[in-house]
């Protein structure tokens, strides 16, 4: 890149930056913004499956008043078994393509 382009664009960029940092409305909705991400932020640490967060001082783990989720139980282990059965089985079908014995 040009060294004269290079200049004029880290100006230009300067010069916007400057101007949003000026403007009151841009700034207010930038706040409420990192607001509502903080406030995402924190609601996704309260449904981790891990309580590390709240256990180094993140916040609580629940919010107050909320009920503890139940424990998870096995049906994610089924879908874990199909995906590996799946996954062999199409292991299977490119090795047999690769071997010349299956066309596809």
């Amino acid at each position: 890149m040009d060294d004269g382009l290079a200049r004029d664009l880290v100006a230009m960029w300067q010069s916007e930056l400057t101007a949003m940092t000026a403007d009151r409305e841009l700034r207010e909705t930038f706040a409420a913004l990192l607001a509502l991400w903080a406030r995402s932020a924190t609601a996704a640490l309260t449904i981790l499956p891990f309580d590390e967060f709240a256990a180094r001082g993140a916040g609580p783990a629940q919010p107050a008043g909320a009920a503890a989720a139940p424990a998870a139980s096995d049906a994610g282990l089924g879908a874990v078994e199909r995906l590996e059965r799946r996954v062999a089985e199409l292991e299977r079908l490119l090795a047999a393509r690769d071997d010349g014995s299956v066309t596809v």
